[in-house]
């Protein structure tokens, strides 16, 4: 039963491994405990070596003793076994030359995408611009088919009115002939009569 809490507690005990060293792959921070809920101790860079004082597996974290004699927690991942050499440091360095070409791309084609997006402004204004004179053509076409309606109204009326004006005057043509016909019958039957009784009257004298 005994062996059996020792072995029970050996198993819950975080690993310890003294005396070694490992070397900070990555700028990491050193904080007071496992996890980021603890205050930042110091930020430790790439390359630092550092004594491992004891391991968690389970938080991921490793507390160490920098050369200085300070201690805290870090990331266990950004340690590793072997220094970080010129080899490690000119693949960081192409990689920051590769990530710089790329932000400088990023921003040509920002500034590209700015230039087209003015254009599009512009085009933009000109169509409302056109627009709006559109609106203001097809505003002053309407006046003027009213206006054309209108004046079709009147050229009918005044067709009408010429119309009865022309039929009026052929009516008044055809009174004044009719007139002048019963005038011509009538002095055609008068006047004979008139100058048969002037010469019976002559020759009764």
């Amino acid at each position: 039963m005994r062996a059996f809490a020792i072995l029970l507690f050996l198993t819950l005990l975080p690993s310890v491994t003294m005396a070694e060293t490992r070397f900070v792959e990555v700028e990491v921070t050193l904080r007071t405990g496992q996890g980021t809920g603890f205050s930042i101790v110091r930020m430790v860079r790439s390359g630092t070596p550092v004594e491992i004082l004891q391991q968690d597996p389970g938080s991921g974290y490793t507390r160490v003793r920098m050369p200085g004699g300070t201690e805290g927690w870090v990331l266990t991942r950004y340690l590793t076994d072997n220094p970080v050499g010129a080899e490690q440091l000119v693949t960081a360095q192409q990689r920051i030359d590769q990530l710089q070409r790329e932000n400088r791309q990023l921003v040509e084609e920002r500034d590209r995408y700015l230039k087209e997006a003015d254009s599009l402004a512009e085009e933009l204004a000109r169509l409302k611009d056109l627009s709006s004179n559109a609106l203001a053509l097809e505003d002053a076409n309407q006046q003027l088919r009213t206006a054309a309606a209108r004046h079709e109204e009147t050229i009918g009326r005044l067709q009408e009115d010429n119309e009865r004006l022309a039929s009026r005057t052929r009516r008044d043509w055809f009174i004044a002939g009719a007139g002048v016909l019963v005038i011509g019958i009538v002095l055609g039957v008068v006047l004979p009569r008139i100058r048969w009784r002037r010469r019976r009257s002559w020759s009764d004298l």
